[in-house]
């Protein structure tokens, strides 16, 4: 046994002796796969944060979602038939908002109207303080470095009316990503911007544990023009959104890989004519066949390993450090190319086990057939 273990570990070692002595040719062998990997692991990761996060957002959020139904479409609902809503068994708390798009200086940016006695309940990261009245606002970490805005500063909101605010804090850059261009105001200053003081975007509706289904089919009984979105199947809309877009990424990372494929395989089939010469000397010298399959195994198992350790380490800096440079606008189309905030992202265990899985396939493929065939051969035929 100890004999076998001592053979194993002099073919380990001859391996590594070989990687070492041909690092070069082996890591431009190996650039297409990593970086191929680097942007599958990269998207994987994004998507499979960006997915968690909003699926969190949705658990904290309401029982029930209330829309209004005008041809066919959502519509915003008349404020006097959500006052209604309180009225319903099982119905603890109603809360109205409005949500719409609003300019301030060059950027758009994502404008919700809520009472603000609802943004005390909650545990906001605020650079500065929660908004103390309707004459002031939050604004998210991202909108304030595009436009330059800080706590404490005036700014002009136009739409159906003209309205100065205050801003009395910034939302933290570690904060919720839906945050990161939002401004969050009164709902009453939210109705006077868009026109709308009759009418709301639409109601969270919070019930008693159990009282979700009961208080929804009490919803639409109410008014047959109510549309009632449950938690659960938000989260279904959402986790079909975010993985389709996965999915949609993840097929061109794919290509990428393909490409490495080929190029590894060209490069290994140039490098043949040497490893031949190899294989002929250690033939002659009385290596096995076997011994030789298993040196070059080794071998490729090292490249995997290495391939797959250097496309994690890439994917890291590359999301966590850098924010994803140009891949995550993918993911999230109001980002710059360039974010300068956090991306949600979430390293599993399970893609880098596969990125390695999928590296030594492509190293094997690429070199045990010709290994095997040389390997097979008389010495004198090799050594030609």
């Amino acid at each position: 046994m100890s004999g076998s273990l001592a053979r194993h570990g002099n073919l380990l070692a001859a391996a590594a002796e070989n990687v070492a002595c041909n690092a070069r040719g082996y890591v431009v062998a190996a650039s297409g796969l990593i970086l191929g990997l680097s942007l599958l692991l990269s998207g994987v990761a994004i998507g499979e944060g960006v997915k968690r996060e909003a699926l969190d957002s949705v658990q904290a959020g309401a029982d029930l979602y209330c829309s209004w139904d005008a041809f066919g479409r959502d519509a915003p609902v008349p404020l006097a038939r959500v006052e209604q809503l309180s009225s319903i068994p099982g119905v603890v708390q109603v809360v109205p908002r409005i949500i719409g798009r609003a300019r301030l200086a060059s950027e758009w940016a994502v404008l919700v109207g809520v009472p603000l006695e609802r943004l005390a309940e909650h545990q906001v990261p605020v650079q500065g303080a929660l908004p103390g009245g309707p004459a002031e606002v939050l604004i998210g970490a991202e909108l304030a470095r595009l436009t330059g805005y800080s706590a404490g500063d005036s700014i002009t909101l136009e739409g159906h009316s003209v309205r100065v605010f205050r801003i009395s804090g910034i939302v933290s850059s570690s904060s919720s990503l839906w945050s990161a261009k939002a401004i969050v105001c009164e709902l009453e200053e939210a109705a006077v911007i868009f026109g709308e003081k009759e009418r709301v975007s639409d109601a969270c509706v919070y019930t008693r544990p159990g009282y979700e289904a009961l208080a929804g089919e009490a919803i639409e009984r109410l008014d047959d023009r109510f549309r009632v979105q449950t938690r659960d199947l938000v989260e279904g809309y959402v986790g079909r959104g975010t993985t389709l877009r996965e999915g949609v990424f993840s097929a061109l990372s794919a290509l990428t890989l393909v490409l490495a494929i080929a190029s590894f395989a060209v490069l290994t089939y140039l490098g043949k004519s040497p490893r031949r010469r190899e294989i002929g000397l250690l033939k002659a010298e009385g290596w096995s066949t076997t011994d030789v399959l298993e040196m070059v195994a080794l071998e490729n198992l090292l490249v995997s390993l290495f391939s797959a350790g250097c496309a994690l380490a890439i994917s890291l800096v590359w999301v966590r450090l850098l924010h994803a440079p140009l891949i995550g606008p993918l993911f999230l189309p109001e980002l710059p190319t360039f974010p300068s905030m956090r991306i949600p992202s979430a390293f599993t265990p399970l893609p880098p086990l596969l990125a390695l899985i999928f590296s030594i396939t492509v190293t094997m493929a690429g070199s045990i057939y010709t290994t095997w065939r040389t390997a097979i051969t008389r010495p004198v035929e090799a050594l030609r």
